[in-house]
């Protein structure tokens, strides 16, 4: 027996009155799905050099589109009462059926990466397998904010430590160390591995002693490994989690521990700043830099993916970034840099009213002035390491306000800062004039757009990731010399003429 279409009452019967209506109905369906395409095309159009925009629009246009079709479907299509709902139920059951049984990754471009299993362990439940088999080594979180005498001095930085995000000079270069470059013949050999707490953080490495920052349920950590081994030597626990809908940013800090004369200096996602001893872990003093910079009304407003720089020990300074973005009637609060005695936690000052963002401070000597660079959320502001104020600022801004790269200081003075989500790089030249600090564009390139990727130099020439793909950029003028490989959203460090590259997903690879 074959389905017909149920008639329309308000049409008289006749020998074609259903093939007409027929096609009347099924116009509003084309009619939906060829706006859909329409709409598709334009924001493609749009956003065709922002891939991370090119590809979450299709998240804009086509939920409304399926969801406009199936109300299409249920109610106009004329197709009888148990074809439309059964139609409905069958693939809603199977959508249900399926993210039942797999779940989907991510990569930073918005693009589902892989499907997965979920009979198969999560990062996390392999982490909580794994530390069930490890000894405690919880330091108990007991410290006041008063100064703090370290025992005798027992772990100091030497040459080749890895004191911090991107290194003792945040620039990402491997200094005093070599690579065997014969992977071929002689790959690199694993010595051991194991499962880590969910976070975004990097490692500092002092002798023997791997820091890291990671989630473990509830509990934010700061954690040392063994580097020889990779077991645990201490955790210290923070009893609080960021929290995040977004699946890509997911719970867990961000930043990467800073380690100073025996001290370790670290930021959690919600904004506690820790200082500990590096040897047992202890607490030598805390504080919530997003309390702290409140101004007595209420705590500054945190990036939507929580507070990442990591934080920069300068002289006897810890200067962290809890963003200027608490307003109140109009006027917003001037703390969105802080600085804090390192010995005991004390403010020692905050100034600042551009948004926090996703960048690390760094330090820069311009016009032989000693100076933080903080990437906001709105641009690159310049303080004065003295007392905080904003020395000049440069406007840099993309869509959700993401800036996540350091900015990289020229032979010359000037210096390279760019973002992705479409924008691009821009050369700087800061000049020190008697009316005050005077920022120029030399050049600007929308072809290289290092989103949640540091750069590097060499030899007057940039190599970095474009959205995910690898690219060289001259110094000079900013063009591109070439593009190739593409590795995701993930990191690179300069060792001697060659570049060590970590990809998205995970693949380690040397590339001259």
């Amino acid at each position: 027996m074959s389905i017909q279409p149920a008639a329309d009452a308000n049409v008289p019967a006749s020998s074609n009155s259903k093939p007409v209506i027929l096609r009347g109905r099924w116009m509003w369906g084309i009619g939906i799905f060829v706006i859909a395409c329409i709409a598709q095309s334009i924001l493609w159009t749009m956003w065709w050099d922002d891939p991370t925009h090119f590809n979450m629009s299709v998240l804009f246009v086509w939920p409304a589109a399926l969801f406009s079709l199936m109300i299409w479907w249920v109610f106009f299509s004329g197709w009888p009462w148990l074809v439309r709902l059964g139609s409905v139920a069958g693939l809603a059951a199977m959508l249900v059926s399926f993210l039942f049984v797999y779940r989907l990754e991510w990569d930073g471009g918005m693009v589902p990466r892989r499907v997965v299993l979920r009979s198969k362990p999560s990062a996390e439940e392999l982490a909580r397998r794994f530390l069930k088999n490890q000894p405690a080594a919880t330091v108990e979180p007991t410290a006041s904010n008063e100064e703090t005498t370290i025992a005798t001095p027992r772990l100091f930085a030497s040459e080749g430590d890895w004191t911090g995000f991107r290194g003792s000079h945040r620039d990402g270069i491997v200094r005093g160390g070599s690579l065997r470059r014969d992977w071929e013949s002689a790959p690199p050999r694993e010595i051991w591995r194991h499962p880590v707490g969910r976070a975004w953080s990097s490692f500092a490495v002092i002798g023997h002693y791997a820091f890291t920052q990671e989630q473990r349920d509830e509990f934010e950590c700061v954690v040392a490994y063994d580097f020889d081994t990779g077991s645990q030597l201490w955790v210290h626990e923070d009893k609080t989690i960021l929290s995040i809908v977004d699946a890509n940013g997911g719970p867990g800090p961000h930043a990467t521990p800073e380690f100073d004369e025996e001290l370790l200096y670290s930021l959690g996602g919600t904004g506690l700043l820790n200082c500990l001893d590096a040897t047992t872990g202890k607490l030598v003093w805390t504080v919530d830099i997003a309390k702290d910079a409140q101004d007595g009304k209420r705590p500054a407003k945190l990036p939507e993916w929580g507070l990442s720089g990591s934080p920069l020990v300068v002289d006897n300074l810890v200067i962290v970034i809890p963003g200027g973005t608490a307003v109140d009637g109009g006027i917003a609060y001037d703390n969105g840099v802080a600085a804090y005695d390192k010995k005991n936690g004390k403010l020692v000052w905050a100034h600042g009213k551009h948004p926090a963002s996703y960048g690390s401070p760094s330090l820069a000597t311009i016009a032989e002035t000693r100076q933080i660079l903080v990437p906001n959320g709105n641009g690159l502001s310049s303080h004065s390491l003295e007392s905080g104020e904003e020395l000049w600022f440069f406007p840099l801004e993309n869509a959700p306000k993401v800036n996540s790269t350091s900015p990289w200081i020229l032979e010359d003075q000037s210096l390279l800062f760019g973002t992705g989500y479409g924008v691009g790089t821009a050369r700087l030249e800061v000049k020190k004039e008697d009316s005050g600090w005077d920022v120029t564009k030399l050049w600007f390139s929308n072809r290289f757009r290092p989103k949640f990727n540091d750069f590097v130099v060499r030899d007057g020439y940039v190599y970095g990731l474009d959205d995910g793909r690898l690219a060289c950029l001259d110094v000079k003028n900013g063009a591109i010399k070439w593009q190739s490989g593409r590795y995701g959203y993930g990191q690179l460090l300069l060792v001697d003429d060659l570049l060590l590259i970590i990809s998205e997903d995970g693949e380690l690879l040397l590339v001259p």
